[in-house]
C-alpha cells in the first residue's frame, strides 16, 4: 500500500506534465497556422496594412478619353491657380520625422565635403571612432556631435586662418551609420540607414516578424541612451542612425521555451507510468 502511493503520485505528475506539453505544442501549431493563413490572405508578410493600401488588386483598365483619335483637343481648366493655392505649403511635411530635427553626425558617417574653387581640398571623408575627420592643410577636425551646417562653419573658420580668404564650404552626408535590430525577426543584425526610416521599414528590412514576435510594438534604445522606449510599429515611429530596435516575443512562446527542457524528462516519466 505504501509503495502504491508514490507510484500514483509519480504517474499523476507525469500525466500532468505531458498534458501541459501537449497543450503547448498544439497551441504553437495553431498559432503558426494562423500566421500562415494571414500571409496566404495577403497580410503583407506579417506586417500591418494601412487604410488605402491596395497592393493586391489589379489595376483597372483605362478608358481612352472622348477626344482621343479625333481633331478635338481637350479644354484646359480656366483657373488652375485656385487648385494650386490649396496645395500645402510644405508638400514633404508628412515625411519629416520630427519637428525641428536636424541630423547629428557621428562615427562611421561618410561625408562629401566641398570647398568651392578648391578641388584639392574637397573629397569624401569618414568620421573615425574618435569623432574626427582628417582634412588637407588643417588636419584633424572634430565632426561627431555637429550638424552638417555646424561642421561647414567649423571647416570654413579653420581654412580662413591663414589659408583661404572667405572660403565657402558645403558638407553632405553620403552614407549614414547603420541602425541595429534584434529579437524576434527573421534576419536580425545591422542595416544601413536611409532617409525617413520608420519602424515599419526597419522590420521589413529585417525580413519581417517571426512566428514568436509581438507585432504591435517594439522597443527602441536611442544612440547615447541606456533607456528603452516602447513605440508602436507604424509609419509614425522614426528610426535614426545608431538606434537599437528590439522585438519582444509573446508570453505564449516564452512559456513554450521554458517548458521545452522538461520535455525529455516528461516523456520518460510518462513512459515509466504506462509501463509500470
Amino acid at each position: 500500500m505504501r509503495s502504491s502511493v508514490p507510484t500514483f503520485l509519480t504517474r499523476a505528475a507525469a500525466i500532468l506534465v505531458a498534458a501541459m506539453l501537449l497543450f503547448a505544442a498544439l497551441g504553437g501549431r495553431a498559432h503558426a497556422q494562423k500566421i500562415d493563413q494571414k500571409i496566404d490572405q495577403g497580410d503583407n508578410y506579417g506586417l500591418k496594412r494601412f487604410p488605402g493600401d491596395d497592393y493586391d488588386s489589379a489595376p483597372a483598365r483605362l478608358t481612352p478619353p472622348a477626344f482621343y483619335g479625333s481633331q478635338q483637343r481637350p479644354v484646359m481648366p480656366a483657373a488652375p491657380a485656385a487648385r494650386l493655392s490649396a496645395a500645402p505649403a510644405n508638400p514633404v511635411a508628412y515625411y519629416q520625422p520630427r519637428t525641428g530635427y536636424e541630423y547629428v553626425l557621428g562615427p562611421a558617417d561618410k561625408l562629401k565635403l566641398t570647398v568651392f574653387g578648391e578641388s584639392d581640398l574637397s573629397g569624401d571623408f569618414t568620421i573615425d571612432g574618435a569623432g574626427f575627420i582628417r582634412l588637407p592643410l588643417i588636419g584633424e577636425v572634430r565632426a561627431a556631435g555637429f550638424t552638417s551646417r555646424q561642421l561647414e562653419g567649423a571647416v570654413a573658420g579653420a581654412l580662413s586662418q591663414g589659408y583661404l580668404k572667405a572660403p565657402r564650404v558645403a558638407v553632405e552626408v553620403s552614407n549614414y551609420r547603420p541602425f541595429y535590430i534584434i529579437g524576434a525577426v527573421n534576419r536580425p543584425g545591422q542595416y544601413p540607414y536611409v532617409d525617413h526610416m520608420n519602424a515599419l521599414n526597419a522590420i521589413a528590412l529585417a525580413g519581417g516578424f517571426n512566428t514568436q514576435a509581438v507585432e504591435s510594438v517594439v522597443f527602441i534604445r536611442r544612440e547615447g541612451s541606456n533607456k528603452e522606449e516602447e513605440v508602436p510599429v507604424d509609419r509614425t515611429t522614426p528610426i535614426y542612425p545608431g538606434d537599437v530596435v528590439k522585438v519582444h516575443t509573446t508570453i505564449f512562446s516564452d512559456l513554450t521555451s521554458w517548458l521545452s527542457p522538461f520535455s525529455g524528462a516528461a516523456a520518460s516519466a510518462a513512459t515509466a507510468a504506462i509501463v509500470y
